[in-house]
């Protein structure tokens, strides 16, 4: 075992000893050293970052960039360690949960309401998330704990209080005179989220559970996908870049039918008593 090496792993017994302390379990190392760590934070820093630059990357390909990149001799298992210790797990993409048969019927029941009321979706904003990254996803990934978070706070502070969506449709469309579309994360439907949109504008209610099918802008991230994947990015910035011009470059065209689309999405949920619509659209 190299310095380097053990460095590293003195740092991870640290880990577990703050972990066993917090139980009530804690005991000394066998062997202490007393000596501080040289390297050991630039290592962790490294290993994150190309963990998130390349989700797929193997424990024993890291290994070998570690030393070709940044000179850095570490064994494919030591990097699987340390991953773990920065609560990195290598797990299939989040699946989308199945439709319940109480999903299903707040679905009909919300594409009845809709239908009858024959809402104008063109004075909706939809909203939603999605993650671009340099490696396709159609396997398992590093995924982080706690990564994809998004509390109520950093929402209203970080999202909704940047966003311009609020000021241009209230120019556009008078401020309650446009509804904002969310889904059911729980940063969304917060009381205190509830209340901080209360003054801004209306806001769609009983959007039903497990149904990104219904929302139209699931089908602009595939737009998206398939057009960043023509332009090849090759770095984390590169990609940032690509992103924002092809979401600056999407037809007004498209948008208009996928907007216009959701009415017959809702007669396809009635049709189907509820199930999904994947494949549809």
């Amino acid at each position: 075992m190299n310095q380097i090496e053990q460095e590293i792993n003195e740092r991870i017994l640290k880990l577990k000893i703050v972990k066993l302390r917090k139980r009530g379990l804690s005991r000394k190392p066998t062997k202490p050293t007393g000596r501080k760590p040289i390297k050991t934070q630039e290592i962790l820093d490294i290993i994150e970052i190309e963990t998130k630059n390349d989700r797929k990357l193997s424990c024993d390909r890291l290994s070998n960039l570690l030393k070709e990149s940044h000179d850095i001799g570490m064994s494919g298992t030591s990097v699987w360690r340390i991953r773990k210790a920065l609560k990195f797990k290598y797990k299939a993409p989040k699946v989308k949960p199945k439709l319940t048969e109480q999903s299903k019927m707040k679905r009909l029941e919300f594409a009845q309401y809709h239908l009858e009321k024959q809402t104008n979706w063109k004075t909706v904003v939809f909203t939603d998330e999605t993650w671009f990254y340099l490696e396709s996803l159609n396997g398992f990934i590093w995924r982080q704990w706690g990564e994809n978070d998004v509390n109520s706070e950093s929402y209203q502070n970080n999202i909704i209080s940047r966003c311009k969506v609020f000021s241009d449709m209230d120019k556009e469309y008078g401020q309650w005179n446009w509804i904002l579309m969310q889904d059911g994360a729980p940063a969304h439907t917060s009381n205190s989220t509830k209340e901080y949109l209360s003054n801004k504008c209306l806001v769609l209610k009983n959007w039903p559970p497990n149904s990104p099918d219904l929302n139209p802008i699931e089908n602009l991230w595939g737009i998206m996908g398939r057009r960043i994947s023509k332009e090849s990015p090759y770095t984390e910035r590169k990609l940032e870049v690509i992103v924002r011009k092809v979401w600056k470059n999407i037809e007004w065209e498209v948008i208009e039918n996928l907007i216009n689309s959701m009415e017959k999405r809702l007669r396809l949920v009635v049709e189907l008593n509820g199930e999904s619509i994947n494949g549809y659209f």
